[in-house]
């Protein structure tokens, strides 16, 4: 596997245990705040270019469920 492809499985992985999250909040009446998700945004942003790794954090984060 490319590390390009590892890169964006990883990513959905993080992605996606993010959005599971979502679902621990949902279950206790409360949500994930505009705060959390824009921060969460800007430090996965930062992650790919801190690596150079040339992927934008829209597609980074393409599996988010919220």
């Amino acid at each position: 596997m490319k590390a390009f492809d590892r890169n964006y499985k990883r990513l959905d992985e993080v992605v996606c245990a993010i959005n599971d999250l979502q679902n621990e909040f949902d279950e206790n009446d409360s949500e994930i705040e505009t705060v959390t998700r824009d921060c969460i945004r800007e430090t996965v942003g930062y992650i790919l270019e801190w690596f150079g790794i040339p992927i934008g954090t829209e597609e980074a984060i393409r599996e988010l469920d919220w």
